[in-house]
């Protein structure tokens, strides 16, 4: 069961060095990209990660948090790639926060399974995080929407890996946030595990966790993994991945 993977850049946010790499402060900033990932198979089609909110007020409250620009709502990542909102299946959330879950909302996922992280939850309904702050989580209206997902059964909230669709698989990996999750996919090249809890490549490749790591230890323990298990591991805010894997 191959897929294709295409990666569509939806967000930049400048970061220092410090909340890129554990243990490493200098005066570098460091672009990350934020992405929606289309994934196509043979059993339909599925988004890793869902964008910005596409509403002003909520982009605007994000962007109290910080500086993301150069912004692309999923709407329009859909229609660049000849997709309608009916076309999605499924969508896996790598992180229950706006800038993944912004997209979350009826007229963008009217029919797809949507997977979220069941310690990401948990840490919002039983142990109120400070960061990222309670109401970033998700957009009141994303909020309401996964009330329906639940009440129709299209609402998948999982920390072991979890099956979405044959060569799909949605786990929780934690590290960054108790709520960070991976999506490994089955492509032509190998399995490709598209993974939150590193930011850029460096972490991968050298093994470094990420700056705000709320589980330093874990988040090395997961990046090892995962290079063990995958064949090659994208960290899901690496830059060059939007020119590596262009798709269609």
């Amino acid at each position: 069961m191959f897929h294709t993977l295409t990666a569509c850049p939806v967000a930049v946010h400048e970061v220092p060095t410090s909340k890129v790499f554990f243990g490493r402060d200098d005066d570098a900033i460091h672009a990350l990209t934020f992405y929606v990932w289309i994934v196509r198979g043979p059993n339909g089609v599925g988004l890793v990660d869902a964008g910005l909110p596409p509403h002003a007020d909520d982009l605007a409250a994000l962007r109290t948090t910080g500086v993301y620009r150069d912004v692309v709502p999923l709407a329009d990542v859909l229609a660049q790639h000849a997709l309608t909102p009916a076309d999605v299946d499924w969508c896996c959330i790598t992180q229950p926060v706006t800038y993944h879950s912004g997209g979350v909302l009826p007229e963008l996922l009217p029919h797809a399974q949507v997977y979220l992280s069941r310690a990401g939850m948990t840490e919002l309904l039983c142990d109120p995080p400070g960061h990222p702050p309670t109401e970033f989580f998700f957009t009141a209206r994303s909020w309401a929407y996964l009330r329906e997902l639940a009440i129709d059964g299209r609402l998948h909230v999982v920390d072991e890996p979890t099956e979405v669709v044959p060569g799909v698989v949605f786990e929780t990996t934690g590290g960054h946030h108790p709520g960070s999750a991976g999506v490994r996919v089955q492509t032509a090249d190998g399995l490709a595990g598209i993974l939150e809890t590193a930011f850029v490549q460096e972490n991968v490749d050298a093994e470094i966790p990420v700056g705000i790591a709320e589980d330093v230890a874990r988040c090395r323990r997961e990046i090892k993994r995962w290079k063990q298990t995958c064949d090659v591991v994208l960290a899901d805010h690496e830059p060059a991945l939007a020119e590596r894997y262009r798709g269609r």
